[in-house]
């Protein structure tokens, strides 16, 4: 398919773009002097009417509170949402659903840019396979609004094969320990000439499907939950069952579609996935019916809600091998969400500020950042590579 001429212009201006530098060298500077052991992230974000992807770093220096600083940024064309960073540390980031473009970018690097079929559009997530030669995107079948894997040369970026989701709208997709893929089909039917105006949400189809690389995409399980009007969307590994399990408890954040608006506003946000059930969890608190991001904090997961202005932290209940509701962390427009490993076990990015919390969902001890004009977007990860 032959490019259309505002991807034409966009590439062209991308070029100029990509060589500027992030902000003053004298900021930049600033940064490098500032603690090495602060965070960096990368993400989309955000700033000036201007949408960008790059990494942010934790700097405590230039002002009495520490700010999120811009040290490496592109510019893009829409809004990003989901991002990987490669080995190499190369960026990965796909367009908001329903997309059209996929970027590689090596900061100090011309990025790589690849803009999908005509008759599909990108839904938002992206992961690199475990031999790590091809990368998947979650995509729609524009003719038929049906699910897709997008099969892609990870050098190229250019697809060598597709398979079906046995859903519409599939949104994340996560590699599981035997080698099998985990994908979220959110279940919204949409038309091309609609964007994202959501339709006929009474025939909503959301489900959990479990697919084999190894034999062309092969549907290994599928499941759903009881109520077709939870739209299943993102997800994030836990520990596993018990000591020595293969599988592991699988978080998965929920967006209610209810016509009713009160079923809306007390609908769930969490569901859980043991390998053989999917089941949602129940939380004392109205949460708007809205799970934004999902990350694992060690002990349990949180969701993202943002109409609620908080995290949704949820642990193990009783039986031990259950989760269940802990509490709400108070965080104006919360959303963004990162899970490490060490120091803060879960990063939050809110409207005006981030924070790092450990698994209880406590403050830690490094202070909160201000966010000054960046907006972050729905997702981010910390960074591997300086």
């Amino acid at each position: 398919m032959g490019e259309s001429m505002h991807r034409r212009q966009w590439l062209l201006q991308a070029l100029g773009w990509s060589m500027l530098p992030a902000f003053p060298l004298a900021a930049s500077a600033q940064i490098r002097a500032d603690n090495s052991t602060l965070p960096r992230f990368i993400a989309a974000w955000q700033a000036s009417g201007q949408q960008h992807i790059g990494q942010l770093a934790w700097s405590s220096a230039t002002a009495s509170k520490p700010q999120l600083r811009p040290l490496h940024t592109l510019e893009v064309p829409t809004r990003a949402h989901a991002l990987l960073q490669e080995p190499s540390g190369a960026i990965v980031s796909v367009a908001r659903r329903p997309g059209d473009w996929l970027v590689r970018w090596h900061p100090g690097q011309e990025p790589q840019w690849l803009w999908i079929e005509a008759d599909r559009v990108f839904n938002g997530h992206v992961l690199a396979s475990a031999d790590g030669r091809h990368i998947y995107t979650t995509e729609t079948d524009l003719a038929d609004s049906q699910g897709l894997i997008g099969v892609r040369d990870a050098r190229s970026l250019e697809k060598v094969a597709e398979w079906r989701t046995g859903g519409m709208d599939p949104h994340q997709l996560l590699l599981d320990g035997d080698g099998s893929l985990i994908v979220a089909n959110g279940g919204i039917p949409t038309q091309p000439e609609t964007g994202r105006r959501k339709l006929r949400l009474d025939h909503m189809d959301s489900s959990v499907v479990r697919l084999a690389p190894q034999s062309q995409g092969e549907t290994l399980g599928l499941w759903k939950l009881d109520d077709p009007r939870l739209s299943l969307r993102h997800l994030a590994w836990g520990k596993a069952l018990r000591p020595g399990a293969a599988r592991r408890w699988l978080g998965v954040a929920l967006q209610a579609e209810h016509d009713d608006a009160e079923a809306k506003r007390q609908a769930p946000v969490l569901a859980v996935f043991d390998g053989e059930a999917l089941r949602a969890v129940p939380a004392p608190q109205a949460l708007n019916g809205y799970g934004g991001d999902i990350a694992f904090t060690g002990r349990g997961f949180a969701v993202s809600c943002p109409r609620v202005d908080g995290v949704a932290l949820f642990g193990p209940g009783a039986p031990g091998a259950q989760i269940a509701w802990q509490g709400l962390h108070a965080l104006p427009g919360a959303y963004a969400l990162a899970a490490s490993p060490t120091g803060p076990q879960l990063w939050v990015g809110g409207g005006d500020q981030a924070e790092g919390l450990d698994a209880a969902g406590q403050l830690a001890s490094l202070a909160p950042a201000e966010l000054g004009t960046i907006q972050l977007d729905n997702h981010w990860l910390r960074a591997q590579h300086g």
